[in-house]
Formats: structure tokens, C-alpha cells, sequence
């Protein structure tokens, strides 16, 4: 009897461990690869800075347009739907379609193909000339062979054509920005 409880608590560690050791990889900086990625329309650098812990994944956005700026994050949650303010996305300042103040937008998240992807959908309220609308995105964070590159793919109701951006993850001790 002891060795049965002994052998479910085991297993019952190594799940969660096997399990952030996979998601791991994706933790750290990375930077986009401007040459093999959509159009960065507004801005002329980016780096994306993933940060996990356990069931959380903060997705941080170090943008820059000439002396401009932007560090804007999004943390999502795998296990369950999160409200995030002011949803940050990487096209709305091409667009010039914006949140409306203290907007808030329902965020769901989910690791897909063994922990190599992450989904993360969402439904944005924006302000439009013609008044408030709702914008549906699917974005997939995908983890290249090797673990040193990273397609980020975004699909939006609004538009046709799919966003890829490219990324190359940057040394542990590369603290530059873009």
C-alpha cells in the first residue's frame, strides 16, 4: 500500500514538472526577424519577451518607431478565460483603432501540439469612425525546431489575410532593445 501511494505521488510531481520544462522553452526574448515577417507598419523593431509561471504567461511587447517606444504586456491564463484591459495589439496603432477606455476584453489561452504552441483568442471592443465595434483575433505563438525560433501567426475578423511575424530568441545575457 505504501509503495502505491508512493508511486501516484511521484507521477503526480512529474506531471507538472514535465510540463513547465516543455513551456520553458518559449520563456526569454525574442527577436523579430523583420525580413521574413509581415509588414511592421508603425513600428521598425520589435521584440517579444515571454515570461511563464505555471498557468500564466506574460506576453510582453518592447516596440519601437524611431525615438517612440511602447512596452506593453498581455498575461494570459492556460487553465482559464482571463479579462485583460486595454488588450494590446500589435497592428492597432497601423490601424488607428484603438480600445475604448477602461475596456475590458475576455481572454482565452491553451497549450496545443505537446506544449510547442501557444493559442491565445480574444474579442476586442474598438472605436471606429462609425461608432464601437468588436474585433475576434486567433493568435498562435509557434516554437520552432531547435527552440531557438518562434512564428507568431494572427488571424482577425477584420481582415483577410493572415499576420506573420518571425522571431529568433535572443541570448539569456542579451538585454538590448529593439
Amino acid at each position: 500500500m505504501k509503495a502505491l501511494l508512493f508511486i501516484c505521488l511521484a507521477v503526480s510531481l512529474l506531471v507538472p514538472l514535465s510540463t513547465t520544462a516543455a513551456n520553458s522553452n518559449f520563456d526569454g526574448r525574442w527577436r523579430l526577424d523583420t525580413e521574413r515577417s509581415s509588414a511592421l507598419d508603425g513600428w521598425t523593431a520589435m521584440d517579444l519577451i515571454l515570461k511563464i509561471d505555471g498557468d500564466k504567461v506574460a506576453i510582453e511587447h518592447d516596440m519601437r518607431w524611431r525615438t517612440t517606444r511602447v512596452l506593453e504586456t498581455n498575461t494570459v491564463n492556460t487553465r482559464k478565460t482571463v479579462s485583460i484591459s486595454n488588450f494590446f495589439r500589435i497592428e492597432q496603432r497601423h490601424m488607428a483603432v484603438y480600445p475604448p477606455k477602461k475596456s475590458k476584453s475576455k481572454v482565452s489561452s491553451k497549450w496545443l501540439d505537446d506544449d510547442r504552441t501557444l493559442r491565445v483568442e480574444t474579442t476586442v471592443p474598438v472605436e471606429i469612425s462609425q461608432g464601437k465595434a468588436t474585433m475576434r483575433l486567433y493568435y498562435e505563438y509557434r516554437l520552432g525546431v531547435g527552440n531557438d525560433t518562434l512564428t507568431l501567426i494572427e488571424l482577425h475578423s477584420t481582415r483577410n489575410t493572415p499576420l506573420v511575424y518571425r522571431f529568433r530568441k535572443l541570448p539569456s545575457d542579451d538585454n538590448s532593445r529593439p
